[in-house]
């Protein structure tokens, strides 16, 4: 595998592991195996890159439940299927912190947030994570670039509606400024699960 950067490490390392050819690289990492210059029967270039891809893996592997979901949802060789489990656990800890943070909730008043403004906040969690997804490199899609765009796919994935009138104001909680707290922690989450991964380059020169 390439050591070029750290989201195309991540995805080379998991997509090795997948095939045949690798299958043991975190074992052949954890007994610390030679690599064998012999030109006899030279498979030296699986074993390097058995080496590499469990480096990246254990990186990813040794972050905290949050991250390590992070960087597969992110930037593993996954199916829509394989990632359900890999997204919900991203997309709890997203929730969790934003309650944690003490984020206001359109609508919330002095008083707690209700049953309704708490799904709300769950499920733009969901589309805050899947807008990410697409729109960082190397997929650079469309994403969700508009409040509207927001309320029609929260409607499209869970049937749950989101009031945009009051999107953007000065004077009160608006789901846009939610939003947009949203984005700040996925994006904060990525360059965490990135950093070790990128720390392997530096070693690797």
């Amino acid at each position: 595998m390439r050591y070029d950067s750290a989201r195309s490490m991540i995805f080379q390392a998991y997509q090795a592991q997948h095939g045949s050819v690798m299958a043991g690289a975190s074992e052949i990492a954890q007994l610390g195996a030679q690599v064998q210059h012999t030109k006899r029967n030279n498979n030296d270039w699986r074993i390097v890159n058995g080496l590499e891809a469990g480096a990246v893996i254990g990186a990813v592997e040794s972050l905290p439940p949050h991250l390590h979901a992070t960087a597969l949802y992110l930037f593993g060789p996954f199916t829509r299927d394989e990632l359900d489990e890999i997204r919900e656990t991203v997309e709890i800890a997203l929730y969790r912190q934003m309650l944690a943070s003490g984020v206001r909730l359109p609508g919330q008043g002095s008083g707690r947030p209700t049953a309704d403004m708490h799904n709300t906040l769950r499920y733009l969690c969901c589309a805050a994570l899947y807008h990410h997804g697409q729109v960082t490199w190397p997929y650079q899609r469309q994403g969700l670039q508009t409040p509207r765009a927001v309320q029609r796919w929260m409607s499209d994935e869970y049937g749950v509606e989101i009031e945009t009138r009051f999107w953007s104001r000065r004077d009160r909680a608006t789901w846009g400024n939610v939003w947009e707290h949203a984005l700040c922690i996925v994006d904060s989450w990525e360059c965490e699960c990135l950093a070790p991964v990128a720390a392997l380059v530096a070693v690797a020169a």
